[in-house]
This record gives structure tokens, C-alpha cells and sequence, in this order.
């Protein structure tokens, strides 16, 4: 147990504290009370009125629909055709390859490797707007523009826009 961790058992969870020693129960309290006791920030007084006012907003309400029957979507998966380039798809076999060696196994064809690279990124997209729909642009500007108008412009996030970073003809850290 290293000093700014918790007391664990042999299998790395804590199990029934009923189960505990004297000692452990001693360093869960130390860690409870120590670096392990996180009070919550105090909420801004109009945040509730604001996501309130952001889900009654008509695109807000659709996409709360989209997300809800994608969540319990149990049909089949569709086909989608889509067009990519030879050279990616080269990479992505190479890529596939080298992963299924890794793990012992044949490579998986390519059609199934960039399918399930499509389906990752529509769960994230999925998991992303469901926990927090400012992650997309489009409601980032509608929740800024309620908080601009209720007066909490603290409560903005950043909606896509870039703030800074290297400019054309700069080069990054590569």
C-alpha cells in the first residue's frame, strides 16, 4: 500500500468492511478524511434553471429523443456502404494485423476492422452527447447563448472554435 492509497485486499477490491482489520479500517478512514475527501464545488445558483431551459429547447428535445432510441436500439445492425481510400485500408490491415498477432489470433478481414473502428466511434459520439451534449459544437453555442442571456456567461464552455494554438505555417511539437 503506497502512501496516498487506500487499503486494499489481495484481490484488489475492498470486499465487505465488516471483513476488515483494525488497520485497514484505520487507513480507509485516514484516506476518507485525507486525500480522499473531495467536498463538492457549491453549484451556481442558476445552473439547474439553465439546463433546465437547454432541454426545452426543440433541437435539444430531438437530439434527447435520437439518443434515447439509439440507447435502446435492438435491431440488427444495417449495411453501409462507404468509400475509403486503398492506402487506408492497406494501414488499417497492417494495423489489424500486427493487434491479432499481439493477441495470438488470425487478423479479423478488413471489412470487419473498419466496421468496428465506425462503431466505436458512434458509441463514443453516443456516450458523449448522452453525458454532456456541449461536447458537440451546435449545443455548446445554444448553451453559451442561454448563459449570455441569463447572465451566467462563468457557466460558457468552449464551443468548438479554435483559441489558440500554432498558426498556419507554424509547427507543433512534431
Amino acid at each position: 500500500m503506497g502512501k496516498n492509497e487506500p487499503p486494499r485486499d489481495q484481490g484488489g477490491y475492498w470486499g465487505d468492511e465488516d471483513e476488515m482489520t483494525p488497520e485497514e479500517r484505520a487507513a480507509l478512514d485516514a484516506y476518507e478524511k485525507g486525500q480522499g475527501d473531495t467536498p463538492n464545488p457549491a453549484t451556481h445558483p442558476k445552473l439547474a434553471e439553465l439546463r433546465a431551459a437547454l432541454d426545452a429547447l426543440p433541437d435539444v428535445r430531438r437530439l434527447n429523443g435520437l439518443l434515447d432510441a439509439a440507447m435502446n436500439d435492438a435491431s440488427d445492425p444495417v449495411p453501409v456502404t462507404i468509400a475509403v481510400q486503398p492506402g487506408l485500408l492497406r494501414l488499417l490491415a497492417h494495423i489489424a494485423g500486427l493487434d491479432a498477432t499481439a493477441a495470438g489470433r488470425a487478423p479479423d478481414p478488413v471489412s470487419a476492422s473498419l466496421a468496428q473502428r465506425v462503431h466505436n466511434d458512434l458509441e463514443n459520439l453516443l456516450h458523449q452527447l448522452a453525458t454532456d451534449p456541449t461536447n458537440h459544437p451546435h449545443y455548446a453555442k445554444a448553451w453559451n447563448a442561454l448563459c449570455a442571456a441569463e447572465g451566467a456567461p462563468e457557466l460558457a464552455v468552449p464551443d468548438g472554435t479554435p483559441q489558440s494554438g500554432p498558426q498556419a505555417g507554424e509547427r507543433g511539437v512534431f
